[in-house]
Formats: C-alpha cells, structure tokens, sequence
C-alpha cells in the first residue's frame, strides 16, 4: 500500500524572506521619470547616484538583518541601519519631488518598507505614521493639495510595504529562535545521557569492582598458606566478574535504544516544535531488536533532516511489512527536493546495508526517504543461503 500524498502548502515563510527584494522593481518609476526628463545633466546624476547609495543601503540592511539581530549585542548596529536608510528615504523623497510628476512619493512607500525591519510591529507603525506625515508636508508648503487617488495609493503601498517586511523580519528571527532551541535541546539530551550512563556505571560495577580487587587481594595473599582457599577466591572472583559483564552487556544493551515507539514519540516532539504535523499511517509493529534498532535509527535522521532544512508543514511515517521485507517511509512536503545528501544520510545508507537492508531518498514534491530491512535478519539466514546483493 503507497503513502497517500500528501497536500502541499504554500511555503509563506520563503515568500516572506524573498519579498523586502520586489519592492526594489518600483525604483524603475522614479529614475525613469528623471532621465526622460528636461533637467540638468548633473541634476540626473546626483538622482542616479542617490538611487544607488538607496539600493546599497537597502541591499546592507537585508542581507544582514537577520545575522544582526542572532545576538543582542549587534541589535544596535541593526537599528542604525535602519535608521540610515529610513532617513536616506526621506532625503530622496525631499529631493525627487520637486521634480515633474513628482516622483517622490515612491520613497516614502520605501520608507515604510524600511520600518517594517523591527522587531517591534509599535516602532514599525510609528515610521509608518512619519511616512504619513511627511506626504502633506509638500501639500503644507505650497506645492498644490495631493489626489485622494494619490493619497489612498501611498497608503495601501506603505501599509502593505510595513507589514510585509515586518513579517519577513519575524518570520527569520522566529527560525533563529527555533534552531537555537533545538540545538540546545540536544545538547541539554546528550548531556543527561552522559550524566544518567555515569550513574548507571558507577552504580552497576563500582561496588562490584571493589570486591574482586579485595578477593583478588586475598586470594594473591592466601595463594602460599591456603591454597584451597585461594582457589575457592579466585573462583568468586570469577563468578563476579562473569556476573558483572552480563550486567554491562544488558546495560549497553539498553543505551543502544529505547524501542520505536519512544523514538516516535521523541520525533512528535522534535517535529511539534518545529511546527511540523506528524501523520503516523498505522501503529507500530513488532519488530525483530536489530531491525527496530535501525529503523529507530533511519526515523531519528530523517527528523533531524526535517526539523533542520525541509520547512516543512506535514511529515507522514508508515511502518509496515510488505512479504519478507520491513518498509519505513518518511515523507515530508518541504523544500528538500534531491538537494545533495551529506554525511548524516552517507553514513545511515551504509549502517543500513550492514543489517541487510537498503535505502532510497527521492525528490518529489519534498523529500520522500524509504528504507526496507529484511525479516530475516543476515544472522538468522541458513548458513547455506547464498545472499545476492
């Protein structure tokens, strides 16, 4: 039975990241205006070069918006960009204005778009109402009453400018903030396992290896005076050893994995946190310990894919056995697609042909990653069998 597919959403965060760029097409209006018109040479290059010292400004403050704001120590650097390119608007916009046709307006739906870089939507709206402002302030010096049609256009562009850039700015920060927690969420993990296999080692053969170094002694001091009872020691010494090495064994055992089912709860979790919404297509099955344990291990790996690059909105899991073959299949409807596999997926595709199995990755729609494991295990075949690869 295939996986039923799964609905794609449209991806708004990557909108979101990409759209402060469109708004950099409307600075063809103003400059176009300017060069088709009858003014002097160096008053067409002093707009040009104006537009380009814009653009760069506007090219530095989002390239760099969100590595700014990763610490809180360069949150003042972010702000005075800002501020420089806001006000750098509102120098063009006294500038382009007097101008034919009056092609400054165009700057002031810039500087709305500027403002929409905050953290804060209450600072963001308070340069939108300078953007307000600084519209009449042409019409208060005599230049001529401005157009309802003119007035409703600049407000809806620099409304819209504000909010769209706002929510590109948050959208990252939240990203930021979601790989950071996760990164330590991992590292808050590993650092209670080392913590909890501490105390288990200490627990299971500290008091064990404390007696057979006292027997050991005892036996090595009885070895000339009392033979037989040397031997009676090192015996002991052996049955606890013997006992102790079975305790390791179902020890380790354990640290190996704790089942599927709690790494399917533990990938719920990861992928909750990540806005991901789990669909689990059918219960668990009974699996063979080695099979388990590699399935476990594909799961694990592909949420990691998942929670780190896919931006994914769904991921779907189906366990189930198909003949003599156990089939996992992960699939996710983000933006993954066939990017190049690195050295987590190179390295579970060769632990995965070590228990007999195989895996595929494709690229439709997101990423779909698919392993199969033989039931019988390659340890548990006839001996007989001749295996093909």
């Amino acid at each position: 039975m295939q996986t039923p597919e799964v609905t794609k959403k449209p991806n708004w965060g990557r909108f979101w990241r990409l759209f402060p760029l469109i708004w950099l097409v409307y600075l063809f209006f103003p400059v176009s205006q300017v060069l088709g018109s009858d003014q002097p040479e160096i008053i067409k290059l002093l707009a040009v070069v104006g537009v380009a010292v814009f653009v760069w400004v506007w090219t530095q403050l989002y390239s760099q918006r969100e590595a700014r704001v990763r610490h809180a120590r360069h949150l003042g650097q972010h702000q005075f960009w800002v501020l420089a390119a806001y006000g750098w608007c509102l120098i063009l916009f006294a500038g382009f204005t007097p101008l034919p046709d009056s092609p400054g307006f165009t700057f002031l739906v810039y500087a709305a778009a500027v403002a929409g870089f905050q953290r804060s939507f209450r600072v963001a709206l308070w340069g939108l109402i300078g953007v307000v402002f600084a519209m009449f302030v042409p019409s208060w010096l005599g230049a001529g009453p401005l157009g309802v049609l003119d007035i409703v256009q600049v407000l809806l562009l620099s409304s819209f400018a504000m909010y769209g850039n706002h929510a590109g700015f948050r959208q990252g920060m939240a990203q930021q903030r979601l790989a950071q927690v996760q990164l330590e969420k991992e590292k808050l993990a590993a650092d209670a396992e080392r913590e909890r296999i501490a105390r288990d080692l200490h627990d299971l053969l500290g008091h064990t290896l404390s007696v057979i170094v006292l027997k050991s002694e005892l036996a090595s001091k009885l070895a000339d005076k009392n033979p037989a009872r040397a031997i009676q020691e090192i015996r002991e010494v052996e049955r606890i050893s013997r006992e102790a090495l079975s305790e390791v064994r179902a020890a380790v055992q354990g640290y190996r994995g704790s089942g599927l089912s709690a790494e399917l709860a533990r990938s719920k979790v990861a992928l909750d946190a990540a806005g991901v919404r789990l669909v689990l297509e059918r219960p668990p099955l009974e699996l063979p310990p080695a099979t388990e344990a590699g399935i476990s291990m594909v799961l694990r790996e592909a949420v990691t894919n998942i929670v780190r690059h896919a931006r994914a909105q769904n991921c779907t899991v189906m366990i189930e056995q198909r003949g003599e073959v156990y089939w996992l299949e992960v699939q996710d409807d983000g933006v993954g697609g066939l990017a190049p596999e690195g050295s987590g997926l190179t390295g579970m595709r060769e632990r995965v042909r070590a228990l007999g199995g195989e895996l595929r990755r494709a690229g439709e729609g997101g990423t779909r990653l698919s392993a199969q494991f033989p039931v019988a295990q390659p340890s548990e075949r006839p001996a007989l069998q001749k295996v093909t690869a």
